[in-house]
């Protein structure tokens, strides 16, 4: 299967289940480039378009870049006013100097190439705007490194590339963005929990990720599930409610040609 068949998958659950956990992420994000009325915000692996809807509150006017249609279909429906369009973060199909500022949440590491990710964000933005890149901090930091973790052992044999830490070493953002044509404005960290329900919920969400979808196709939904279960159970409360708190990097960077 393609990236884009395994995070098409369950576009619903990780659109309801996954994607709202990181809303303090995002909102941080979009507070401190002051995202308001008329910016210019490219979402670049927007997923479901949880980010951009956020961003079209706030008055932007979002386009959503993502390389799985399903996903792609959601952020429609919830920002009907933004542009979304199915495509890869290595060759974007935009003008130079189109966008205000680009961003990627948590998504440059799942890129092909990375720094390739990266100038092209920095290609579409307007001279003076704005690249901007998250991922999770050290997997030592996250709680939900256990669940990655748990379905690692069931991967091992699946060709398919799923890095979700490949940027999380202290300065890995900040060397992403250490292009010619970028030159640093900020970089700072969000905590947030990923809370959930019931551990229903919290198994259905990771199965909803490429990471989950992987598992499954190497070693069939019911292994996954257990892994995942026996992964969730310390971060579940007696009322059944499941909070695992986790650190988010961030990085902000101008283009100044």
């Amino acid at each position: 299967m393609t990236a884009a068949e395994h995070w098409g998958r369950r576009p619903r659950d990780w659109a309801e289940l996954a994607e709202p956990s990181n809303e303090p992420l995002f909102a941080e994000v979009l507070r401190r480039l002051d995202v308001g009325a008329d910016i210019r915000i490219l979402d670049i692996g927007c997923g479901s378009g949880y980010a951009a809807r956020m961003a079209a509150a706030l008055g932007a006017i979002p386009t959503g870049i993502d390389v799985t249609p399903e996903l792609i279909e959601i952020g429609r429906e919830r920002v009907p006013e933004g542009r979304f369009v199915v495509g890869g973060m290595d060759a974007l199909p935009f003008e130079n100097g189109t966008f205000d500022i680009a961003v990627g949440f948590n998504a440059f590491q799942f890129a092909d190439d990375p720094s390739q990710a990266v100038r092209e964000a920095a290609r579409v933005v307007k001279p003076g705007g704005l690249v901007v890149a998250t991922t999770f901090a050290e997997p030592e930091r996250n709680e939900s490194t256990a669940l990655h973790l748990a379905l690692e052992p069931l991967r091992a044999n699946s060709a398919a590339r799923h890095l979700p830490y490949e940027l999380s070493k202290p300065g890995g953002l900040d060397a992403l963005l250490a292009q010619p044509s970028l030159e640093p404005v900020h970089s700072g960290e969000v905590a947030l929990a990923w809370a959930h329900d019931n551990a229903e919920e919290a198994v259905r969400a990771v199965l909803a990720s490429g990471g989950g979808a992987m598992a499954i196709e190497a070693a069939g939904e019911g292994a996954a599930r257990a892994a995942l279960e026996a992964a969730v159970a310390p971060f579940t409360s007696p009322d059944g409610t499941v909070s695992m708190r986790n650190v988010f990097r961030y990085a902000i960077a101008r283009r100044f040609e």
